[in-house]
């Protein structure tokens, strides 16, 4: 009897422990609060993940183009990604990296590729006011109104840094100002009160 209790006792703290892990894998952490925890469908998240010492993620995030160069020439891929999903690209995106960008893009980078939370290059680009790339990524033909895991587009974040520049170009490269994240919420509803990227968004509204 004493047997047949404990095994039960057993059986149901695996039950419930399994129970718990499938309630956690159900959504992922969002960034921002106030936006929704479960993501639509994205597209496959692209790349490999080698080793340290091969990584062009990796040598992306340490801004060092001649080691990205040499890592690609000995066959690593341009789309390698590191533990967070962000590709070469993405890093070279932050950082402003032309000469990094260029390399990948010139050695068939897949250019949407997204991290764990959707973002594509051009995202971190327009979030972080990285002209140079974001004009090297939407002559790439980049998806401009790519959305993220909580329909976010690059045009939102721009709006939301104020960074007239990157709005200005990405409207120029048919960024739709009225396109929406997954809680209603457009380009100028992100602009808060940033009075002159309002004005270009609504300028740009009216003339669509």
């Amino acid at each position: 009897m004493f047997r047949l209790v404990g095994g039960t006792v057993l059986l149901l703290l695996f039950i419930a422990a399994g129970a718990r892990l499938a309630a956690a894998q159900v959504a992922p952490p969002t960034p921002m609060t106030g936006l929704p925890t479960v993501p639509k469908t994205l597209p496959v998240i692209g790349g490999g993940l080698n080793s340290d010492a091969t990584n062009v993620a990796l040598a992306s995030a340490a801004d060092n183009p001649d080691h990205v160069t040499t890592l690609i020439a000995i066959g690593s891929s341009p789309d390698d990604v590191d533990k967070t999903g962000r590709s070469g690209l993405i890093y070279a995106a932050l950082s402003n990296s032309v000469r990094i960008a260029q390399t990948l893009i010139d050695h068939g980078a897949t250019i949407d590729q997204r991290d764990k939370l959707g973002y594509t290059a051009l995202h971190w680009a327009a979030e972080h006011g990285s002209i140079a790339v974001m004009r090297l990524l939407l002559t790439a033909r980049a998806l401009v109104d790519a959305q993220n895991v909580q329909g976010i587009t690059p045009l939102m974040l721009a709006a939301r840094s104020g960074n007239l520049a990157a709005v200005r170009l990405l409207l120029q490269n048919h960024a739709d100002p009225k396109k929406e994240d997954y809680t209603g919420r457009d380009a100028e509803g992100w602009a808060r009160n940033r009075g002159q990227v309002l004005q270009l968004l609504a300028s740009a509204t009216a003339a669509r």
